[in-house]
């Protein structure tokens, strides 16, 4: 189990962190940046470039690091090293892993110095694997229960229901007198789990938007539930309010990928990034007013990101806040993410961001219905599952049509999500959303 006092240290640092403006958050990054030196000088892919600012090291692309881990790791471990270790790891949950199954059964094999694990992926087979040891991992769970709970959330025993794809040694290690997880795998349909859940009745429940929607259709009910998070995958405005009508609470959203914890949403309702510990560089994204990000964790050492691009298609809200959220974190203010950079819509006239799509479509039908847009050069398909009513659809394709100026052809013969996450926006006829 791991140490407490290297929880709560960074549980401190996070807290101080959060009543700081943005200078004193820049200050903040420019002393982590020199702390992490000597793990750059030991990591293989960016040796060469030690001692220098961020911006003279080259920007990575996501492949380019998946092709090789032991060229980024400060642990000398080899590719094929990680590989089994994160390989042992999945097998050990899997084997270990029922609706419900709680932490404080058989260990963790990593959980001892290193820990590796794979990310769920994105369905496109080409899983992010991730490394860290002890101290990061403390690391990680003090800044999440920083950035998520209220302090007077800490003074409580909480029950937390966590759906991932498979659990990993970041939440074996937090159990606790006052913590207890239990993991609910997102392979078993809905309906399998709704037992387990009310047998567990969480006090938090952290889940993927699409199983938080599956549930609240589903009428489950869950008095002892304080606090609602969803992450994995992107929620909209519309999906934010069914899901509070339906359960009572506002679902808030954690930004987070394998290259980090990059963000999270404050108790003002803002997505904040984590400019206290990443570095997020923001690359404009042609022909639209957004960007991808450019990461650098800066309080990772086994396996250091450095200018890492992500995918993701981000939009700023800064426009649209003071120049100090009321909940006076400093960290800049996103709009929750829809979609990737990937499924941005090039069409011969003009350029369509995954936003767009969501707003008119989810402005004509609501958040409660699932769907899925696909663009061609000349043809959008919109996607709907079979029982859905005439007028719904006909609604949305409107929408579409209206948006695009293109004929919008409605198809229904959406069934489950394949894919560990879904895509409701995807560009390219004939692609699916694995």
């Amino acid at each position: 189990m791991m140490r407490p006092d290297l929880i709560l240290a960074s549980w401190l640092r996070t807290r101080r962190a959060m009543s700081m403006d943005a200078p004193a958050l820049a200050r903040r990054r420019a002393r982590q940046w020199r702390a992490l030196q000597p793990a750059l000088a030991k990591t293989p892919a960016l040796a060469a470039y030690h001692g220098l600012k961020l911006a003279d090291y080259p920007i990575t692309d996501t492949h380019e690091l998946r092709a090789d881990y032991g060229m980024w790791n400060s642990l000398g471990l080899s590719d094929a090293a990680l590989r089994s270790l994160a390989d042992e790891a999945e097998l050990s949950a899997q084997t270990n892993s029922g609706l419900g199954a709680k932490t404080g059964g058989p260990k963790h094999p990593n959980s001892g110095a290193i820990s590796a694990g794979w990310s769920s992926g994105s369905g496109g087979g080409n899983r992010g694997l991730f490394a860290a040891n002890m101290a990061e991992r403390a690391d990680y769970l003090g800044q999440s229960l920083a950035r998520l709970l209220p302090v007077r959330a800490l003074l409580r025993r909480q029950r937390i229901a966590l759906h991932l794809r498979a659990s990993n040694a970041l939440y074996e290690d937090a159990r606790n007198s006052r913590i207890s997880f239990a993991h609910f795998p997102l392979s078993p349909p809905p309906e399998a789990t709704v037992a387990a859940l009310k047998e567990w009745q969480p006090t938090i429940l952290i889940a993927p938007p699409h199983r938080l929607l599956q549930y609240a259709k589903l009428g489950l009910t869950l008095p002892d539930m304080r606090h609602l998070f969803c992450g994995s995958e992107p929620v909209s405005a519309a999906e934010s309010a069914f899901l509070e009508e339906q359960f009572g609470l506002r679902p808030r959203a954690i930004y987070q990928a394998s290259e980090g914890f990059l963000g999270a949403e404050c108790s003002a309702g803002q997505l904040h990034l984590n400019d206290h510990a990443i570095e997020i560089e923001l690359e404009p994204v042609r022909g639209t007013d957004g960007f991808r990000p450019i990461i650098t964790d800066l309080r990772r050492n086994s396996q250091p990101i450095v200018r890492l691009r992500g995918d993701d298609y981000l939009e700023l809200a800064s426009a649209k806040m003071p120049n100090m959220c009321p909940c006076g974190y400093g960290g800049r203010v996103i709009d929750p993410p829809q979609g990737r950079v990937a499924d941005i819509w090039h069409l011969p006239d003009r350029v369509i961001t995954p936003p767009q799509v969501v707003s008119a479509v989810e402005n004509a039908i609501g958040g409660a219905v699932d769907w899925q847009a696909i663009a061609g050069p000349d043809a959008v398909q919109l996607r709907l599952r079979p029982n859905i009513p005439g007028h719904v659809g006909e609604a949305a394709r409107q929408a579409l049509a209206t948006l695009t100026e293109r004929p919008v052809e409605l198809v229904l013969n959406l069934s489950d999500w394949p894919a560990p996450k879904r895509r409701k926006v995807v560009s390219g006829v004939g692609s699916t959303n694995a």
